[in-house]
């Protein structure tokens, strides 16, 4: 009869490793422990624990890679211009908010911020 370790903690599904994790991947390994054992200790996958090592020799950093994705549109001053024409002309359109902000913001950036809040 095959019988569970009742102390065995649970693998975390699909989420990031936090940077102290990562310190802790980078140190246990360090500290000769198996990349099995490193995984075991933290609930993790062992892929995980190696690719977060791999990094770790390579660049020297374990730390996250910034975000992929699409650029911004607009920066912070604009979104704050954008809103406050919002508060000031109330019954003002989008279209009339993107024409007095003055740079290329569309529509649909407009109506994205006013909807933020």
């Amino acid at each position: 009869m095959l019988v569970k370790n009742a102390f065995k903690k649970t693998k975390k599904p699909l989420l990031q490793l936090t940077e102290f994790e990562r310190g802790r991947v980078v140190g246990l390994q360090e500290g000769g422990f198996s990349f099995p054992d490193i995984a075991e200790r933290l609930g993790r996958n062992v892929s995980t624990v190696h690719d977060c090592w791999q990094q770790w020799s390579r660049e020297g950093a374990a730390s996250r890679r910034p975000d992929s994705g699409r650029q911004r549109g607009t920066n912070e001053r604009e979104n704050r211009r954008v809103r406050s024409m919002a508060v000031a002309h109330r019954t003002a359109s989008g279209a009339e908010i993107r024409d007095a902000v003055g740079t290329t913001v569309t529509q649909r950036t407009v109506t994205n911020q006013l909807l933020q809040g």
